[in-house]
């Protein structure tokens, strides 16, 4: 089987990234976290897990690490000591979907850090099953948790430390195919995308990412989603994520605010396009592939 059946159509960049390189890599010395706090959630997953490793390499200076059980967050936590012992960590059991955990998650993390600089939404679920077959509050968990969990995520973080941050939204290229079986999971998932553009819109000093972390191979440990289908497919690195996310949160990136963007997309091809990007909405959703005009589609 070709590993890049499901990754290569869905490139922006010429350039295919399946690994590692030294614009995204955690100990490259322009991606330096020092100083700055960064709250993942999702973290006892596979690719919570492997962001708050690369931040642990790039030597930030808290890692608030939030899931639903605290258990699951010991081994990230664990490895971020062995990685880096002078890192503040936090680690905090919270329901997404609660609003009540989300506020007072918020209030934690500001007894404890006075600040967050960014923050990775890693959380999510994906739920199988035909519109009509699976019951309706089942088909809804995805929307609990992928778009309410980030709406509450969103509205707290502004709530608590102000618009000026770094918001990056885990997201999937499973937004934009209509497959029977995963309609729950793909429509919560382009509703995050368009509420990171109303983000972007209603609150400009927020930077706002819909990050795709690509078709995920397992991490050591269990951690992490596995679909067996894909398996073959799986070459993606968990710490792909996390050094995107170490980048997206530098100025260098701000030619990305507001879109969407993918681990296999090459950022320094993108930096040479960056004006490209910004003045024609490249990485922002459209409408219709129709073309809308005072006299109609051109047919």
């Amino acid at each position: 089987m070709d590993a890049d059946a499901f990754t290569r159509p869905f490139q922006f960049t010429k350039s295919l990234r399946r690994e590692i390189y030294p614009s995204i890599d955690p100990k490259n010395t322009a991606l330096n976290a020092a100083g700055k706090v960064v709250l993942i959630t999702g973290a006892g997953g596979g690719v919570g897990g492997e962001t708050a490793r690369a931040w642990a390499i790039a030597g930030a200076q808290g890692i608030v690490l939030v899931g639903r059980r605290v258990a699951s967050l010991q081994e990230p936590e664990e490895a971020i000591f062995t990685i880096n012992k002078d890192v503040k960590v936090l680690a905090i059991a919270a329901d997404l979907a609660s609003e009540t955990d989300v506020e007072n998650l918020f209030k934690q993390v500001k007894e404890s850090f006075e600040k967050v600089d960014v923050v990775v939404n890693t959380a999510g679920t994906m739920t199988g099953g035909l519109i009509g077959d699976l019951p309706p509050q089942q088909w809804w968990t995805d929307f609990e948790v992928n778009i309410k969990g980030t709406h509450n995520l969103a509205h707290h973080y502004l709530k608590t430390f102000g618009d000026a941050g770094t918001l990056i939204n885990l997201v999937s290229f499973g937004a934009s195919l209509t497959r029977p079986g995963i309609s729950s999971y793909s429509v919560s998932k382009l509703a995050v995308i368009k509420l990171g553009e109303y983000l972007d819109a209603e609150k400009p000093n927020l930077r706002v990412f819909s990050a795709h972390p690509g078709i995920v191979a397992a991490t050591e440990g269990g951690r992490g989603m596995v679909i067996d289908a894909f398996t073959p497919f799986a070459k993606d690195p968990g710490m792909l994520t996390g050094g995107l996310s170490l980048y997206l949160s530098t100025p260098r990136a701000n030619h990305l605010r507001g879109g969407f963007v993918s681990v296999n997309w090459d950022v320094d091809e993108m930096e040479e396009h960056k004006e490209e990007i910004k003045e024609k909405r490249l990485l922002q959703l459209s409408f219709l592939n129709a073309k809308l005009s005072p006299v109609g589609h051109a047919w």
